[in-house]
């Protein structure tokens, strides 16, 4: 407080100080140029009188007289008259007396003096500072015009007698102002300490708002120049340890404009056209954006401060910067995407409809306005887009199939999707509409869809694999046909299928074929999930993509194994048909010898009669002889007659001759048998069924079927005689009986095999409700439970070559339950023998 007391005396002292000397500048210049013009009128009045000229050395006295008498009221004041004399000042007058008579110092003394050298050169004002003899102060000059020569005069008085009395004033007043201050001060500490306190936590609390605040709080002065910046605003300009304060704010400004004063600050930041982001170098060298908040403090009508507050807007600039950039990618990929677009308001009027939207619906930005781009929609489909996004039902993001009508009835597919479309407070504001045009697959998926019908439809098992042949796909065939089902397959190779029986060779080669882009095409035995085995016409050819390139493989295959046995069977039919129609010629030839050795043997029969009689007459002769010498005297004829006949020998015959000939009698009958049989059993397949006896069937096929177990077996046969006719193929359920003694056979053969016993086979037949029942069972080997489930598979067998063919149960199978709807039936044990059971309709049941 005393320091300002101090600063306001002395303030106001150099003020009133200021205003005396400005105020005897004046007084001065004022009797300076009033002395020069009076020495210049009475120098015109002295020539201009038509008196006698006066001389320069009168009017200087005349002149020196009226200085006298005037007083400057100082008594350091001078004036001083000189002479311009060979380009130095020579001095006449100096306070009105001549210089010999001045004891105001010698000319050389004042040779320096600038006033007077001006006024010497014809210049008139006032000056202050040092004059020749190193006083300041304060001088006013004029030229004289005296006639010929220059003439100047000089008024000039010293400062420090002005200045004096001023200090003692100023003394006084600090003196007394301290005192008042000192007074003040104390008066002021009792009844404002409180205001003071205020204002103190007052002054805390904006320096802490400001220095916290997390915006730029700048001021500038009327120079440009930051006289103040709180610490966010020196981190964020400057960095941490950086100073701002002297900067120009301009020197920060990332843009152009002229000048760096307050005027460009406000011409930037607060004037017209003012820009509520700046860019701004910010410390490290990046550019951040600020926006800012001016006061502009004016001064007399101009702008003398300006107050900033700045935000720093770098993240929002960015932002808006990022969603004008996407807003022009999206507009940019709008026009040139391949998807129709469409952006509606919340009640679907058409903001904005991209080229391809035109494009698909050849309709103009008039015909879509408004809600005119449904009037695109297909008539049927309106209904869907009506249900799916106006309505709301079901989750908006649904894509949808839909038609676009493109103009003279014609139309495209499209996949309709929309997602909504919100507004900064997370309203809904609209919705944006893509249509993706899939005509093109749509047709492919309908193409697709048929021929996907097509093969899982298709009878043939169709497999594709990749490159490694993993298999890919399968179709139903594959599962009905293998017994996998899709899920177990896909992923696995076909290997799973592999039956057994082909050499690495065989698929080695089949992959050399298929890798190498042809089509491999043969027979495959695979086997089916529950280990039966089955066959394939397979073909496997390559799958290449667009550019030709192979991609994987896919393989179509026809279950040929009922076929096989279908063929099996014709073959062994037609063998047997051959064999049936020689065996009845045959037969028919052997009845023919056989009728006349039959003949002949009943001749042969009823002559041994015969010739035994005329043995026994020969016998009565021969007694007769013998006992009648007398009449037959001659003994050599006695003895040839009783030597005539071997009894021992015509005993033999007697007793042999009947027993061959009944023998060959009943070999005959067995004969005509055999070949009734042969006939019965080879007679051609009927076309029709018909009701034959079961049990007669039986009998004819263990009659020809005598050779194959008689020697290894006995033949037990237990009829139901009670038996009704089946409805049935009779030479084919005959092959069928005869399969099963011909396998029983070869079963106890096996196991009999190097010994001297024999088996056991029993056949029975007996009636279960609508069905005839056959068994056959044997004293053979039995099967195992891996063999038994393989019985009926075509071409599987156990025998050794030359035994069997591994198609007599398969045949077998095929007629009881292909032919006739019956069933047959495995019971087995190993090492100790089976038993099959065969059920046949008595009449044929009705179709499922």
């Amino acid at each position: 407080m005393v320091g300002l007391v101090a600063v306001v005396s002395m303030y106001a002292t150099r003020l009133l100080f200021d205003t005396a000397v400005a105020e005897e500048r004046v007084r001065l210049r004022e009797l300076v140029e009033s002395q020069a013009g009076l020495a210049v009128e009475m120098g015109w009045m002295a020539q201009g009188g038509g008196a006698a000229t006066v001389s320069k050395e009168a009017l200087l006295g005349h002149l020196g007289r009226a200085q006298r008498r005037f007083e400057l009221k100082s008594r350091s004041g001078e004036f001083l008259v000189a002479r311009l004399d060979d380009g130095k000042p020579r001095y006449l007058l100096i306070n009105g007396m001549p210089v010999d008579a001045a004891d105001a110092g010698t000319p050389s003394e004042r040779a320096d003096d600038e006033a007077m050298r001006r006024a010497l050169s014809g210049e008139s004002g006032t000056l202050t500072g040092p004059d020749g003899r190193g006083i300041e102060v304060l001088a006013a000059f004029a030229p004289m015009a005296l006639g010929d020569g220059a003439f100047g005069l000089v008024a000039k008085i010293d400062l420090e007698q002005i200045r004096a009395p001023f200090i003692r004033a100023n003394l006084q007043i600090f003196g007394v102002g301290l005192v008042l201050t000192l007074l003040c001060t104390y008066l002021f500490l009792k009844v404002s300490e409180p205001l003071i306190s205020g204002l103190q936590l007052s002054e805390k609390n904006y320096r802490d708002l400001v220095e916290g605040a997390n915006n730029l709080i700048l001021r500038i002065n009327g120079a440009g120049e930051i006289t103040f910046a709180n610490s966010f605003a020196r981190d964020f300009l400057a960095g941490r340890d950086g100073e701002l304060l002297g900067d120009m704010l301009m020197s920060y400004f990332d843009v152009p404009a002229e000048g760096g004063g307050l005027d460009a600050v406000v011409e930037v930041i607060g004037g017209q056209g003012r820009r509520n982001e700046i860019p701004v170098r910010m410390a490290e060298g990046r550019v951040g954006y600020v926006s800012w908040t001016v006061k502009l403090i004016m001064d007399q009508g101009r702008p003398a401060e300006l107050l900033c507050i700045g935000n720093d807007a770098t993240r929002i600039h960015k932002a808006n910067q990022a969603q004008k950039e996407s807003e022009e990618r999206f507009r940019g990929l709008a026009k040139a995407s391949p998807v129709a677009i469409i952006i509606t308001d919340i009640a679907g009027n058409l903001l904005y409809a991209n080229e391809k939207m035109h494009e698909l619906t050849r309709a103009t930005a008039v015909q879509l306005a408004g809600q005119g781009w449904l009037n695109s929609v297909h008539r049927e489909d309106r209904k869907l887009v009506w249900k799916h996004w106006l309505e709301r039902v079901g989750p908006a993001t649904d894509k949808v199939e839909l038609r676009l009508m493109s103009g003279n009835g014609e139309f495209v597919w499209v996949l309709w999707q929309v997602v909504e479309m919100g507004n900064a407070r997370g309203e809904a504001a609209g919705n944006i509409h893509t249509f993706t045009d899939i005509t093109e697959i749509k047709e492919a998926q309908m193409a697709m869809s048929r021929l996907t019908a097509a093969i899982d439809q298709a009878a043939e098992m169709i497999v594709m694999t990749d490159l490694e042949g993993v298999m890919t796909y399968v179709n139903p065939a594959f599962e009905a046909v293998s017994g996998f089902s899709r899920h177990e397959a896909v992923g696995r190779t076909p290997g799973i299928l592999a039956g057994g029986e082909h050499r690495p060779e065989f698929f080695a080669d089949m992959w050399k074929t298929i890798t190498g882009g042809e089509v491999w095409k043969g027979r495959i035995v695979n086997r089916r999930k529950n280990g039966e085995r089955y066959t394939l016409e397979s073909s496997i050819g390559p799958i290449r993509n667009h550019a030709g390139e192979l991609i994987g493989f896919v393989g179509v295959g026809r279950d040929i194994t009922r076929q096989l046995v279908v063929e099996s069977q014709l073959r062994q039919s037609q063998k047997l048909e051959s064999i049936g129609e020689l065996a009845a010629g045959i037969a028919h030839e052997i009845n023919t010898p056989t009728q006349y050795v039959t003949s002949n043997l009943q001749f042969l029969s009823d002559s041994c009669g015969t010739y035994s009689k005329a043995v026994e007459r020969c016998r009565e002769l021969v007694r007769f002889v013998a006992e009648h010498p007398d009449l037959f005297p001659d003994e050599v004829f006695r003895e040839r007659a009783a030597s005539a006949l071997d009894e021992e020998e015509m005993a033999y015959l007697a007793e042999d001759v009947p027993n061959a000939l009944e023998e060959s009698a009943a070999g005959l009958k067995r004969i005509a048998e055999i070949v009734r049989s042969i006939k019965q059993l080879a007679h051609p397949g009927e076309l029709a069924k018909a009701f034959h006896d079961l049990n007669e069937i039986v009998r004819n096929a263990i009659t020809v079927s005598t050779n194959e177990w008689k020697y290894v077996a006995g033949m037990e046969f237990a009829p139901d005689d009670s038996l009704a006719p089946v409805f049935c193929l009779k030479g084919e359920v005959g092959q069928v009986v005869l399969n099963l003694i011909v396998n029983a056979a070869h079963a106890i053969e096996s196991r009999l095999k190097g010994s001297d016993g024999q088996g056991i086979i029993t056949i029975r037949t007996r009636a279960e409700g609508e069905y005839a029942v056959l068994s056959v069972t044997d004293t053979g080997t039995g099967m195992s439970p891996e063999v038994a489930a393989k019985a009926f598979d075509p071409f599987f067998t156990t025998k050794e070559v030359g035994k069997g063919t591994g198609q007599g149960l398969a045949i077998a199978h095929n007629v009881v339950v292909g032919m006739h709807g019956g069933r047959i039936e495995i019971d087995t044990v190993e090492g100790q023998g089976t038993t099959f059971t065969v059920r046949l309709p008595f009449e044929e049941l009705p179709a499922d």
